[in-house]
């Protein structure tokens, strides 16, 4: 009984320490609301239970796994890690809240790893600072002293408090849930600010009770809450050229099969544009291509916009010259969210394609509705308009097609994929459904041929990443993979009325496209930093380095190498041409720039 009775009475201090230490820390975290404009006293509340229930469940946790075993050896060994915890989790908490309100992102492991690697030469601080340092830490292990010695004291069962503190945990859960069903942001774009909140989603579940809103109905543009400064001015037009603009996107293209073979018509182009050799995508994934190409910005910024359904400044800035913005995309635009973030400002918009049994049919649908829409259209109201084709990602074509490569993979089965495979006949069929892209090409530029619009547009084709079969010999197949040139280098044709035909040499990113489309044809007077990190396409001065990102990790491009970034945190250097690891110590002066960059457009 006495064994029985000791263990519960540590397991009850335990819960003390956790409830106290969540109660502090739920209060620290209240310093994450600032910049947040219109802050609400239930925003407050909120942000109060989310963190005690993060900080309870993993304070408990590290407890009874630190903790615990060294209690029933030595009361006291036991309460010195316990305070030891404690205040590590406090000091990096308040730490954190700094970081948080300089930047708008939480410590991770790149910030970590350049303190303890770079030191001084990177983070230098003042005597002064020094001190307040040293003087916030040792409060903040009174602090902890405090709570220990009061854990002591308390007699009482936890229960109840921990209940409280978990019932408000999952309140806080479900209200996230409902929100983000309804687009409620001034309860979605809290969860960012909270470190190691996660709360559950539950759409799928909410969307058989009909409660899920994902109607351009639910936007709202004039309710500017959460952590994105964005643009930074707002856009000035000057007398711009009277051009339209349309960019096609190629899902998946990568930049090394555009030849008169693979693609006629648009190596025909080629011949008659501007031909950008050395071209990079934003990313290895279609939400990061797409994102940097009409924002401008890395894709570590997709959750600001997307919680607050800021436009692209491509997209808003030719809705202020009175263009008319139309979607031409086979996929559709729910997911990823383009229609709340891309394209949040333009209704009515078409979402997909809704004809076609197969993927090469869909984007054929795609095209008719560009040219149904086209002709029946004012003439003199000029447009901008993205038509994203999606057959290449597909691996797709029309069966009658009459394809350029014969010894192709007839049925594709990712299963067989292995360091050994031979890619030859999956490459293959990758071309082919390139070459059907290639026709689509065509037929649009025929098109706007026949409505006499070929003279006076714009017409961007381009990709929004590429894709790999096994270049590297690592065993990587498609995209989100890595960041080597196979994923993230793309082919750029712009075919610009007046200006000559010319190959671009210097390297350029998607993010330059929407810089120079604001710049050359509406005359935007903002320097390009208010509402991009990219440059004028023009500018041959190349990118000393340019940041890229995919669903969980991001990198920097430098040169010939690249600094991965981890979700972790780790970092890690490689090879953009074959991904090769390499000595990342070198790459590791660009981080300040990357830490700086997550903070830029942010409140």
């Amino acid at each position: 009984m006495s064994s029985k009775w000791t263990f519960r009475s540590k397991v009850n201090e335990i819960g003390w320490l956790a409830v106290l230490f969540a109660a502090v820390g739920a209060v620290i975290a209240l310093r994450y609301l600032t910049g947040l404009p219109g802050t609400q006293w239930w925003q407050y509340l909120y942000v109060f239970c989310a963190a005690a229930g993060v900080f309870f469940i993993g304070h408990f946790l590290l407890q009874l796994v630190l903790v615990l075993p060294l209690s029933r050896w030595s009361s006291r060994a036991g309460r010195v890690v316990a305070l030891g915890l404690t205040s590590i989790l406090l000091v990096s908490l308040v730490t954190d809240t700094f970081v948080y309100q300089q930047y708008r992102f939480h410590i991770n492991w790149a910030m970590v790893d350049l303190a303890l690697v770079g030191g001084r030469e990177v983070f230098a601080f003042s005597a002064g600072m020094m001190m307040k340092i040293a003087f916030l830490v040792v409060c903040l292990t009174i602090v902890s002293l405090i709570l220990i010695w009061a854990t002591t004291k308390v007699t009482s069962s936890v229960l109840w408090p921990c209940v409280g503190i978990l019932m408000g945990y999952l309140v806080v859960n479900a209200v996230n849930a409902y929100s983000v069903s309804q687009n409620v942001k001034p309860v979605t774009v809290l969860a960012e600010r909270i470190p190691l909140y996660y709360p559950v989603r539950a759409n799928t579940l909410l969307s058989k009770f009909g409660l899920v809103a994902v109607g351009e109905e639910k936007l709202s543009l004039s309710e500017k809450v959460g952590s994105f400064h964005y643009p930074i001015n707002k856009l000035i037009l000057g007398k711009g050229a009277n051009f339209n603009v349309l960019i096609l996107a190629i899902d998946s293209l990568r930049a090394d099969i555009v030849d008169a073979r693979t693609m006629p018509n648009l190596t025909k182009l080629q011949q008659q544009a501007m031909v950008f050799r050395d071209h990079y995508s934003a990313g290895n994934a279609t939400r990061s291509g797409v994102f940097g190409l009409f924002y401008g910005l890395p894709p570590f910024y997709w959750q600001s916009a997307l919680s607050t359904n800021v436009p692209s400044s491509l997209v808003s800035g030719f809705q202020q010259a009175g263009y008319e913005i139309s979607a031409f995309t086979t996929a559709t635009l729910q997911r990823p969210e383009f229609y709340a973030t891309v394209f949040s400002s333009v209704r009515p918009l078409r979402m997909s394609s809704d004809k076609g049994n197969s993927v090469a049919e869909r984007d054929q649908d795609s095209v008719d509705d560009f040219e149904d829409w086209l002709k029946h259209r004012d003439p003199n109201q000029k447009f901008m308009s993205f038509m994203f084709l999606d057959s290449v990602h597909a691996l797709d074509f029309p069966k009658g097609l009459d394809v350029p490569y014969d010894d192709y993979w007839k049925e594709v089965d990712r299963l067989k994929l292995s360091p050994d495979f031979d890619p030859r006949e999956y490459f293959n069929r990758y071309k082919n459904a390139a070459y059907w892209q290639d026709v689509l090409i065509g037929r649009v530029l025929r098109i706007l041929e026949k409505n006499g619009r070929l003279d006076n547009t714009v017409v961007v084709v381009t990709s929004d990443h590429g894709e790999e079969f096994n270049d590297s010999k690592l065993n990587y197949w498609g995209h989100n993979g890595n960041f080597s040139d196979a994923q993230i280098k793309i082919p750029l044709v712009i075919a610009w009325p007046g200006m000559p035909a010319q190959q671009i040499t210097h390297r350029t990113t998607a993010y330059d496209v929407g810089a120079t489309l604001l710049k050359r044809v509406l005359a935007v007077q903002n320097p390009i930093e208010d509402f991009s990190v990219g440059k004028d396409l023009f500018d041959p001065k190349g990118r000393e380095v340019f940041f890229v990102g995919s669903y969980n990790e991001d990198a920097i491009v430098a040169g010939d190498e690249v600094l991965l970034i981890k979700m972790s945190g780790a970092l890690e250097g490689h090879s953009l041409k074959d991904w090769k690891e390499i000595d990342a110590a070198p790459l590791k002066k660009w981080v300040p720039a990357y830490l700086q960059m997550r903070g830029k457009y942010r409140q």
